[in-house]
C-alpha cells in the first residue's frame, strides 16, 4: 500500500466520513519500521474542536479504511500548538477509546522524529504538501491587491548588465568576451578566481587571472555565478529587519544546485542544466518579494515560524498571507518574462511539464538539508543525495567571497 493523505469530517454524533476538519497522513510499514498515521486539525478548515476530541472517531474511520495495513501502527496527534503525542486506541469499543502519551523524548517535532524515525518525517512531508497546496478558493480582492502590489514594486532583483553580456558571450562560445565582461567587477572576479583555485583544480596551480578562471570553470558555471552575484549584490539587506537575506540566497543557491544535480535521475538532458539551476534559484523569490513589499506581514510571520514545526509554519502562512507565496513567485517570474515551464513549476502547476515540476519539488526539499531557510514549511532532516552535495560544494568558493 502506498502513502496516503485523508481529509475527514467528524460529525456531532461522533461518526466520521470524508470531508473537512481533520487532516491525516498514512505511511505504510517497511521492512524495519511500523506504519505511522499522523493527524491534526486542518488549518484550512478549522473544525472548532481539538484533535484530542476528534481523534477517536477519526482513528476508527481510518482503521476501517486501511484494514490490516494499520496493524501495529503508531498513531500520532498534533495539536494546534504543534505538540506531538502518541494516541493509543482501544479498538474493543466503537468509536475506540483513546489514551494520549508523550513520546519518550518529549512532545516536540524533534522528539517525534527521534522516536518514530523516517516514517515520521515522511508523514510530516505528506501533511505539509497538502496544506501548502494551491488554494481552491476563488481569488479575493485582497489577494489581487496583494499580488498587484508585489508586481508594481520597482526594485526587486533582476539580472544586470554583466550577466546579459556574459550570457551572449557564452552562447557564442567566446571565453575571452566572458572574461572581458567580468573583469571590471572586483567582487565577481574575486569569486571566480577563488572558485577556480578550489582543491579540484589543484593540478593546474593557483591563478589570479579571470580569463584562466573562466577556462577552468567553464562558461556554464561562470554564467550561473554571475547571475547569482548580481542578484545577491542587490539584496544583502532590505525593508524587513527580521528577514535573513543571506540565508534566503544560500537556500536559493542550494535549490538551484540540487535541481541541476537531480536532472540525471529524471532522465532530463544536460543541455537544460542552466535552466534547471535558474528555476531552483528563483523558486522561492516570492519570499523576498513579500519581505520588501509587505515587511510588517513578513515580520509577523517570522515571529510565528521561528523554532516552529512545518505544520505550524504552514498554518501560519495560511493565516497571515492573503495567498500562497508560490503565487507571488509566479507573478514575479511572469513580470520578468521567465519561460512558462519555470513559473508553472514554481507555482505548483503540473500542466506544462510534470517532470520539471517533480524535479523542482524534490530540489526544494533537498535544499533544506543543505542550507535551511527558516520560512519554508519543510523539515530540515531530509536526506541529501551525494550528487546534490557535490554540486553544492562547487559553490563554496564563491560563497566564501560573496559577503
Amino acid at each position: 500500500m502506498d502513502p496516503r493523505t485523508f481529509e475527514i469530517e467528524v460529525l456531532p454524533d461522533g461518526t466520521a466520513r470524508p470531508g473537512y476538519g481533520v487532516l491525516a497522513a498514512f505511511v505504510p510499514a517497511t521492512e524495519n519500521l511500523s506504519p505511522v498515521i499522523t493527524m491534526g486539525c486542518d488549518p484550512r478548515h478549522d473544525p472548532g474542536r481539538t484533535i484530542n476530541e476528534l481523534s477517536p472517531a477519526a482513528i476508527g474511520w481510518l482503521a476501517a479504511q486501511l484494514g490490516e495495513a494499520v496493524t501495529g501502527a503508531c498513531w500520532v496527534v498534533i495539536d494546534n500548538y504543534g505538540r506531538f503525542n502518541e494516541a493509543v486506541p482501544d479498538f474493543g469499543v466503537t468509536p475506540p477509546a483513546v489514551e494520549f502519551h508523550r513520546f519518550a523524548s518529549g512532545i516536540s517535532i524533534d522528539a517525534f522524529y527521534k522516536d518514530v524515525g523516517a516514517a515520521g518525517e515522511a508523514a510530516i512531508e505528506l501533511l505539509s504538501a497538502v496544506i501548502e497546496g494551491p488554494s481552491q478558493d476563488a481569488a479575493t480582492p485582497t489577494m489581487h491587491e496583494f499580488l498587484d502590489a508585489v508586481e508594481a514594486h520597482g526594485s526587486l532583483p533582476a539580472p544586470g548588465v554583466i550577466f546579459r553580456k556574459v550570457a551572449v558571450a557564452a552562447e557564442e562560445g567566446d571565453a575571452r568576451a566572458i572574461a572581458t565582461a567580468i573583469q571590471p567587477d572586483p567582487v565577481i572576479s574575486a569569486s571566480l578566481i577563488n572558485s577556480a583555485n578550489a582543491a579540484r583544480f589543484a593540478g593546474g596551480g593557483k591563478t589570479a587571472s579571470v580569463p584562466q578562471a573562466v577556462t577552468r570553470l567553464g562558461s556554464g558555471f561562470v554564467k550561473r555565478v554571475v547571475f547569482v552575484a548580481e542578484m545577491m549584490a542587490r539584496y544583502q539587506k532590505g525593508s524587513c529587519p527580521g528577514f535573513d537575506y543571506r540565508s534566503f540566497w544560500l537556500s536559493a543557491i542550494a535549490t538551484g544546485a540540487a535541481m541541476r544535480a537531480l536532472l540525471p535521475e529524471y532522465d532530463i538532458p544536460e543541455r537544460r542544466a542552466d535552466e534547471a539551476f535558474t528555476t531552483g534559484l528563483v523558486s522561492s523569490i516570492g519570499w523576498l518579494a513579500v519581505a520588501e513589499t509587505y515587511p510588517a506581514l513578513m515580520q509577523r510571520y517570522l515571529e510565528r515560524c521561528r523554532d516552529a514545526d512545518p505544520i505550524t509554519k504552514a498554518r501560519a502562512q495560511r493565516e497571515i498571507f492573503p495567498c500562497e507565496i508560490s503565487k507571488v513567485s509566479e507573478r514575479y517570474l511572469q513580470r520578468f518574462d521567465f519561460p512558462e515551464v519555470v513559473f508553472a513549476a514554481v507555482a505548483g502547476r503540473t500542466d506544462v511539464d510534470r517532470q520539471w515540476y517533480d524535479v523542482l519539488a524534490r530540489a526544494i526539499r533537498v535544499a533544506q538539508g543543505l542550507s535551511p531557510f527558516v520560512c519554508l514549511a519543510i523539515p530540515t532532516t531530509i536526506t541529501v543525495p551525494e550528487p546534490c552535495r557535490e554540486e553544492w560544494q562547487r559553490w563554496q568558493g564563491f560563497l566564501a567571497t560573496a559577503h
